[in-house]
């Protein structure tokens, strides 16, 4: 591997092709918010369903992918994944197109997409570690994660300005596009893996993976106190990223006025995504995580607080910073301490369980949203967020430097 990632080739492919790809994401997400809120009506609990979806399956399927991507040969599945989205995507773009689109497609839209999703993510999870130094993993996230974000600061405007002048279902093919062009990139990713075996994944050795990552996750009072910690947080965090389309709808914005949220909240997920790799040096990982948590929790409670836009935006801006924070170090813990031949099989016990709650709590606020007001909402979940990341810095497990072990593997 070489030392500088910048002169890595084959990161430098990846880093285009999901730079790329986010490119087409930021489109996407505006059209099919806005499609959703037109169709529904600007109805809460046809969100909180679409969102649920995405998120069930992401928890049911996300298991599912960790075994299989620490088996099979990631290239190729990356390249399957890429393909089969961008065809579902297309397929959208084509029934927007002949005006045939409705509720019920975009619950089956959702759900195939939400299946092919986690294969992707799982396998991409494990192959950064293959791409590039241990020195360097914190680092290489955050410029994979901040390049995503920088893109996604652009195109959601942009993407919002596209559906105002030409049309929601031109968003649509732009990201089938960017898709097809991620999958062509991957072609050319070299990925070496020493523990990498081809062929079927029989049943026997699939339940024989799961035993092993359960093992180590039971071992672990660090990773398992992590699972449960998270799922809490996510629980009650869950339903922030639904709610801002709605923000945007109830405050008689446009569909650029949302796009132009989304921009704030990425450009706060790039600048801190940026900077991770220098604050490491002042927070270990788990303060950090937690500092990140208390950032967020404030954004959310100033958020429902007011309607003025600056302060708005502002308050999107640092809770996208506060995201960063929080998620980039579980990252690059996971690929520090886990065994490379186990990555996928454990992070996908550790985020299945830290996901399973969400669905729940993104139902349920499409629900209480049509009962109550957004404000009241935002500040509940703020308030809730601030006390759960308090209570994360007493936890022993976080105090001291998390070890991962095989457990007998």
């Amino acid at each position: 591997m070489n030392k500088s990632v910048w002169g890595n080739r084959s990161f430098v492919l990846y880093l285009i092709a999901q730079t790329i790809s986010s490119v087409g994401d930021g489109f996407y997400l505006i059209a099919f918010m806005w499609l959703a809120l037109e169709l529904s009506g600007g109805k809460g609990l046809i969100l909180g369903g679409i969102f649920s979806i995405y998120t069930l399956n992401g928890v049911i399927f996300g298991f599912i992918a960790g075994p299989i991507a620490d088996k099979f040969n990631k290239k190729r599945i990356l390249v399957i994944v890429d393909l089969l989205r961008g065809a579902v995507v297309l397929f959208l773009f084509i029934l927007t197109r002949l005006g045939m689109v409705t509720i019920i497609h975009l619950y089956i839209i959702t759900f195939a997409f939400s299946v092919c999703s986690p294969f992707f993510h799982r396998t991409e999870f494990t192959i950064i570690p293959q791409l590039v130094s241990k020195e360097t993993l914190l680092r290489t996230n955050g410029i994979i994660n901040g390049a995503r974000r920088l893109m996604q600061v652009v195109s959601p405007g942009l993407g919002g300005l596209l559906i105002s002048y030409v049309g929601i279902e031109n968003g649509f093919l732009i990201d089938a596009l960017t898709f097809f062009f991620s999958s062509l990139c991957i072609l050319f990713v070299v990925i070496t893996n020493p523990h990498q075996k081809n062929g079927s994944l029989k049943m026997k050795s699939f339940i024989s993976d799961i035993k092993n990552g359960y093992k180590i996750l039971v071992a672990s009072s660090f990773l398992l106190t992590l699972a449960i910690y998270a799922a809490c947080i996510n629980f009650l965090g869950g339903p922030i990223i639904p709610l801002l389309p709605l923000l945007s709808f109830k405050h008689g914005m446009e569909a650029s006025g949302y796009g132009l949220l989304v921009s704030f909240l990425s450009a706060g997920l790039i600048i801190a995504s940026f900077f991770v790799g220098l604050l490491e040096k002042l927070l270990r990982r788990i303060p950090m995580i937690l500092t990140g948590l208390v950032i967020s929790a404030i954004a959310v409670m100033i958020m429902g607080m007011g309607n003025i836009p600056i302060i708005m935006l502002a308050a999107i801006f640092f809770l996208g910073a506060g995201m960063a924070l929080s998620n980039l170090p579980i990252t690059t813990l996971f690929q520090e301490k886990v065994p490379t031949a186990k990555i996928g099989v454990v992070s996908s016990f550790v985020f299945t369980i830290a996901q399973i709650a969400q669905p729940v709590s993104m139902a349920l606020s499409g629900f209480l949203v049509d009962i109550l007001s957004l404000s009241t909402i935002f500040i509940v979940i703020g308030i809730m967020l601030l006390l759960g990341a308090l209570l994360g810095f007493t936890l022993p497990q976080f105090r001291s430097e998390p070890t991962i072990v095989e457990a007998g593997v």
